[in-house]
């Protein structure tokens, strides 16, 4: 027996062409093969001073924020913890940042190192580069409504999780 569920979608009901079709429209297929090709953009703008656009983005949060507790640069960078720390692993054996315990064991505060400063001095005109060209490429009105629906869609998981916004 077939129940209708509430999104109008039969269950136990034999997948046509015409309808699954509809997935090349899938938000998160589409955003996700966006920002693999933004990604794919900055590091290869990145790739000379052998750094990667994540690295950058850790590197810039970590000046800006001044020390940081893991949790709060994982809520900047929606992020979980687990895959913010395979991130924030190499680049502290590498000298770019340093990573402490808090005032509480649990607690763990990454801050950007001399070197990182550097790193990130150097790496910021690429960025730059990269940045222009992208806007350039997509126009001003295009990007900023980009910039802002994607913000809007951050904001949104944010409330959904119950995080400050």
């Amino acid at each position: 027996m077939n129940d209708k569920r509430r999104d109008g979608i039969e269950s136990g009901k034999g997948l046509e062409l015409a309808s699954i079709m509809e997935c090349r429209e899938c938000t998160c297929f589409n955003l996700r093969k966006a920002a693999r090709v933004v990604t794919q953009i900055f590091d290869q703008a990145l790739r000379s001073i052998d750094l990667r656009a994540t690295q950058f983005t850790l590197l810039a949060l970590a000046f800006a924020h001044g020390p940081i507790t893991v949790t709060k640069l994982s809520d900047e960078m929606v992020a979980d913890r687990t895959t913010l720390s395979r991130n924030l692993n190499p680049m502290e054996k590498s000298g770019l940042i340093r990573i402490t315990q808090g005032s509480d064991k649990r607690t763990r505060i990454v801050a950007i190192t001399d070197a990182g400063r550097r790193k990130l001095e150097e790496a910021y005109p690429l960025w730059k580069k990269a940045q222009v060209g992208i806007k350039e490429a997509m126009g001003a009105d295009k990007w900023g409504s980009l910039i802002s629906n994607a913000s809007d869609l951050v904001d949104l998981a944010r409330l959904d999780r119950g995080a400050s916004v």
